[in-house]
């Protein structure tokens, strides 16, 4: 579908404004978007601009919720000065298009395979938006800098084929596609060139990460060889794709941060075959203890989404049991929401919102609980952990260790500088748990 404006922007400097939701393939999304064009100022969202670009997520009720928030802000903007662009993308724009276009006057809504290309688009004056589920190339344009981040945000693959039965993101995403590696290393060192010590690796579901032979092993050896890369850091990855021989390769590179987050979803294997997911809570602790062999000391994390459809009191229950008996260091906690269009919409078995509210607390606190047990074992132990400066000020620093912990520590750092801290009470060093 053709979308036309009569909406243009020259070469000249513009006055830049992106507000990003949603996962850290978007805040690469973001920084490649702003860098894209060829003169610009980043300002707040909230000041006076020349462009709003709001880079939407849904994977929520919450997110959409946000997302029309911003669009709505931006929209008052343009009452105030006629010029000014708005543009919309990423997930909720490419699942939501017409319910954008009812809000007001939406210069560009752009599917998420041509967001890359926002700034030609303002040029061009014509947008065609497509549907997602056509597109089969990775779309890539390297990126210099991040946006307000110390650490880099690496995309190297979008889409997913899984189709868990609550997820809307496959059909916002689209099929699972991959940069080539050629693309991943080059981009690698222009965020070693600009300073970057830490990349997180980053994708919709990375785990699927394929070009040709090259698999995410190949990825995170490969940018380890980039001599200023301190860390590599894997974002989230499927235990299933996990487990196998893509853990130990990854284990003997030194460079790998000793942090894996996997979105284990739930602990009950009734609710995550209800789910759609792919393996069982066997798998899980195998993986658990295999993670533990390899690297004593690493942080675990799962995702967990509380009161799915079906989950009664019993399912919650061993849910809860079973994220108490493993050695995790935290977990984050989602009320599940309903999305249009996918299976787990149609079930009947809805739990109420105040059940979910409750269960939520208890799995929160159980989070508390074993981070607190995860950092008295790093002191315990004497961990040598490191991590990138992120905040610097006066009476100290603060960093995101490669254990995925924050740390306070009483020397002032510069930001961006990375660190190496042996863990000991007496040092003066203090985890933020909160």
């Amino acid at each position: 579908m053709v979308q036309a404006s009569n909406k243009s922007y020259s070469p000249a400097k513009i006055r830049l404004a992106i507000a990003t939701l949603g996962c850290k393939t978007n805040l690469f999304e973001s920084a490649v978007i702003a860098q894209s064009f060829e003169d610009y100022e980043l300002v707040e969202f909230s000041d006076d601009a020349d462009v709003y670009v709001i880079n939407t997520c849904t994977v929520t009720n919450r997110t959409d919720y946000k997302s029309r928030n911003l669009i709505r802000k931006a929209l008052a903007k343009k009452e105030e000065n006629p010029d000014v662009a708005v543009v919309v993308t990423g997930c909720y724009a490419q699942r939501s298009r017409e319910d954008i276009l009812e809000l007001g006057d939406i210069d560009y809504v752009v599917d998420n395979q041509a967001k890359l290309d926002i700034a030609q688009i303002l040029k061009s004056r014509e947008n065609c938006f497509r549907d997602i589920m056509e597109a089969r190339d990775f779309a890539f344009k390297p990126a210099r800098n991040m946006l307000e981040h110390t650490r880099a945000f690496q995309k190297i693959q979008d889409g997913c084929d899984f189709y868990c039965n609550y997820c809307a993101i496959p059909y916002a995403r689209g099929h699972s596609r991959s940069a080539r590696y050629e693309d991943v290393i080059l981009q690698a060192n222009l965020f070693a060139e600009e300073g970057f010590k830490e990349i997180v690796l980053g994708g919709i579901n990375v785990g699927l990460y394929r070009d040709g032979e090259k698999d995410l092993a190949d990825v995170v050896q490969g940018i380890s060889d980039i001599e200023k890369i301190k860390l590599v850091r894997i974002s989230s990855i499927e235990p299933q794709l996990l487990k196998g021989d893509l853990l130990p390769r990854i284990a003997r590179i030194p460079k790998l941060a000793p942090h894996f987050h996997i979105p284990l979803q739930s602990g009950c294997d009734e609710i995550l075959s209800a789910m759609g997911r792919r393996y069982d809570r066997n798998l899980v602790a195998e993986l658990v203890a295999q993670i533990k062999e390899l690297f004593p000391l690493a942080a675990i994390g799962f995702d967990l989404i509380c009161g799915y459809p079906g989950e009664d009191q019993a399912r919650f229950e061993d849910t809860y049991q079973f994220l108490s008996s493993l050695p995790i260091s935290y977990l984050h906690v989602f009320p599940y929401s309903m999305r249009k269009g996918t299976v787990a919409a149609k079930a009947k078995d809805q739990v109420p919102n105040k059940v979910k509210s409750q269960r939520s607390r208890l799995l929160t606190a159980l989070s508390a609980e074993k981070k607190k047990a995860y950092a008295e074992l790093l002191i315990k132990e004497k961990a040598k952990i490191s991590g990138v400066i992120e905040i610097s000020g006066e009476d100290g620093s603060e960093l995101l260790s490669d254990h995925y912990l924050r740390l306070r520590v009483p020397q002032r750092f510069e930001q961006g500088e990375w660190v190496q801290i042996v863990m000991d009470e007496a040092m003066g060093h203090s985890f933020i748990l909160d």
